[in-house]
């Protein structure tokens, strides 16, 4: 008795700390409707109903060798990218202030068939000097550092892009320093592999995807540096050929699955910058990224070797060289440029095959850059944009170690109409 006697009153002690406190709870709706209108000269590499532009395709050339049946004149029109949000606030939970978000838009499915789907939904504890965030939110790679532009893909494939559910702690450290540690899983946002993308990759490597970053922000300069690190799990069973005895006596080749366990890993450290000042805003970020498919990027790994007693596989990450800058001048009328490049750097080591690596984008790709202004006019709540995006490709012939030497030169102009209203 005199034990349970001792636990309560420690628990007694303990409540209160996290006891929520009265307080006047706020809850802020948000959201805005969108509409775009899209103009393409090509076929190109896409999601979401081919809002999120990647790249343009490599050539098809019909039977006859005389066309390229990829370079196609397209319009579109939709609405889906409409959000709503929701925030709540004014919630004090023992000395931290307590916050949540739901946000929400129409992209959930492609080919036209639109369904709600979560963007962002988490809870945050905000102390004097640290902010702990769990749920979904945007990927710490992004969220640093987001260029400024007017369609869907925020940038992509040069600048990452990705939601993913998360443990995030930020702490700061004084003098305008933070610190950002996070641990991260993936979803809707997720790695290519044999079976495409899918998240079960990651489900299976069973160890989080982790991001470490410090960054400095000023009246006017906002510099950081951060690296991201993430293993996953192409494979969980595999399968080799081993001589098995039959009811004579004979030994028979038969193919056996057996459990596998291995992993290829990515390090991709990113240095960022931002400087603003009256009505001028620049950025930009330079990474050297390694299997950054699950950031909506042109990246991947591939099979290196097979060991046909024990089925286990050895992987390499495709890596590469990746920057953007995004330079912003105005208020009401505002004017934008983008410029994107990204070197394929290949594989350290060669695959074992030209179909044992898995690629977001095309396989065949050696570089790509793209120009992108913009202008957008703003008032009130209302707002109109229009902007060009150009991007070429260096494509070339399938290679083993994941670098194809560019052989031809392929561009793609989209030219894109926005028109929103947000509340």
């Amino acid at each position: 008795m005199k034990k349970i006697g001792v636990i309560f009153f420690l628990l007694s002690m303990i409540f209160p700390l996290f006891a929520q406190k009265e307080s006047s709870v706020q809850l802020k709706p948000y959201g805005f409707v969108c509409n775009y209108m899209c103009y393409d000269t090509r076929e190109s590499v896409n999601i979401i109903d081919e809002m999120f532009h990647i790249m343009p395709k490599d050539v098809l050339l019909n039977e006859d060798g005389t066309e390229d049946l990829n370079d196609v004149d397209k319009f579109t029109y939709v609405s889906i990218v409409s959000r709503l949000g929701l925030n709540l606030s004014g919630v004090q939970l023992g000395k931290a202030q307590l916050s949540a978000k739901m946000e929400a838009d129409f992209c959930g499915s492609g080919n036209m068939n639109t369904l709600l789907r979560i963007r962002q939904a988490y809870v945050a504890l905000d102390w004097a000097h640290i902010r702990l965030l769990c749920g979904q939110a945007w990927h710490p790679m992004v969220d640093q550092m987001m260029p400024t532009v007017v369609g869907v893909a925020t940038g992509s494939p040069f600048a990452p892009f990705n939601c993913s559910p998360q443990v995030r702690m930020v702490a700061s450290l004084g003098k305008g320093w933070s610190a950002t540690v996070a641990a991260l899983y993936q979803a809707s946002n997720a790695s290519v592999g044999p079976d495409g993308a899918s998240a079960i990759y990651a489900k299976w490597s069973r160890i989080p995807e982790c991001y470490v970053s410090f960054k400095y922000a000023g009246e006017h300069l906002t510099v950081g540096a951060g690296v991201d690190v993430l293993g996953v799990m192409p494979r969980s069973i595999s399968t080799v050929t081993r001589s098995i005895e039959q009811g004579d006596g004979t030994m028979q080749s038969q193919a056996v699955r057996v459990r596998v366990n291995d992993r290829v890993w990515g390090f991709s450290p990113e240095i960022f910058a931002s400087y603003k000042k009256d009505k001028f805003n620049i950025m930009g970020k330079v990474m050297y990224a390694q299997n950054t498919s699950h950031l909506t990027m042109v990246s991947g790994y591939g099979a290196t070797s097979f060991d046909s007693t024990t089925g286990r596989y050895e992987y390499s990450p495709l890596n590469s060289a990746v920057s953007w800058v995004n330079a912003t001048y105005g208020e009401r009328w505002k004017a934008g440029l983008m410029l994107g490049y990204v070197q394929n750097l290949g594989s350290f080591k060669e695959f074992i095959s030209l179909e044992d690596f898995w690629v977001r984008g095309a396989k065949n790709t050696n570089y790509l850059y793209r120009i992108s202004p913009s202008v957008t006019y703003t008032i009130n709540r209302f707002q109109l944009a229009l902007e060009v995006d150009y991007t070429v490709v260096g494509y070339g012939d399938l290679a083993l170690n994941g670098r194809s030497e560019a052989l031809r030169r392929v561009d793609g102009l989209r030219a894109c109409f926005m028109l929103k209203y947000s509340f």
